[in-house]
């Protein structure tokens, strides 16, 4: 089985390319970088931009799925002059490619600034908790636009060739190994109140690349948005005291909340694909030890 990976430079495409190799598919990715230096020798790279249609059509050929992670990641600095032309033309490009060379599964990074909350100019809260799927949407940003029109232009290739398309809604991407490990250890040790856009809510780089080799492995026909997050949330406080502090508005939605667990339901993933996270922040020590330093200095 080969399967192109783009966006392979990238932390989350270049760990996705790896999980990928793990399993025994021969692995093309496609950038506009060069992957890490690991990934060199290993995987056949393709130096393109997600705007060249014929170099698309070019990298697809002979692939019998696609994992699709490039993408401008975020809204404001300068990228919104750019960013529908790339992510979402880009993506339409590729789906394109694959109908063209008759691939059949296409994975899709999303993500769950979809709902509009995390770059929302004009704060709101969500409508309840916790959030699936179903929610509805109100973005206010130009990428959390793009990704939502990505998943529509997933659906309807879907509809119009019978491939299967799974949007993943990523939250936050951690890498609880190396210096990551140590950056996390200090947003811990910031306290909670800083999380309130992303709901406390994360996923760890090894699960979200585990995700994308299941998305293309296990549905077996339709078009599927599913949430990619850890079953449990991202600070040592009682999220549910989090939440009448943030949401006051959204306190009598807490009966139905566990002290540690997330603000996202998940369960649609793992119907879908059989997906279920594995790695969480509460077993790694550094971390566990400094959520239990700043509860205790700030009890």
């Amino acid at each position: 089985m080969r399967v192109l990976v783009t966006g392979a430079s990238g932390r989350v495409g270049s760990v996705t390319a790896r999980e990928f190799l793990e399993h025994g598919y021969q692995v093309r990715v496609l950038d506009k970088a060069p992957p890490p230096e690991d990934l060199r020798g290993r995987v056949e790279t393709v130096y393109a931009d997600l705007t060249d249609r014929l170099a698309l059509m070019r990298a697809a050929e002979g692939c019998d799925c696609i994992a699709h992670l490039a993408a401008i990641p975020n809204p404001g600095r300068g990228s919104d002059d750019i960013i529908t032309e790339t992510n979402v033309v880009g993506t339409q490009f590729l789906l394109a490619a694959a109908e063209a060379h008759g691939i059949r599964r296409v994975a899709l990074a999303s993500t769950c600034c979809t709902f509009g909350i995390f770059f929302a100019k004009h704060p709101f809260d969500p409508e309840y908790l916790p959030m699936d799927e179903d929610h509805p949407t109100k973005v206010q940003d130009l990428y959390a636009l793009s990704k939502l029109a990505n998943e529509e232009t997933a659906a309807m290739y879907t509809r119009r060739t019978g491939m299967v398309t799974v949007c993943l809604r990523l939250t936050t991407v951690m890498d609880f190994g190396g210096e990551q490990t140590n950056w996390h250890k200090r947003s811990l040790q910031r306290g909670n109140d800083w999380r309130a856009g992303d709901m406390w809510t994360y996923i760890e780089v090894r699960d979200a690349a585990r995700a994308f080799r299941l998305a293309v492995e296990n549905p077996a026909e339709g078009s599927h948005v599913v949430i990619i997050a850890a079953r449990d949330s991202f600070t040592g406080q009682d999220i549910r005291d989090l939440v009448r502090k943030h949401y006051p508005g959204l306190a009598s939605f807490t009966d139905r909340i566990g002290p540690r667990d997330s603000l996202y339901v998940t369960t649609r993933a793992e119907r879908v694909m059989g997906f279920v996270a594995e790695h969480r922040w509460r077993d790694v020590p550094e971390l566990a030890d400094a959520a239990r330093e700043y509860e205790s200095a700030n009890a």
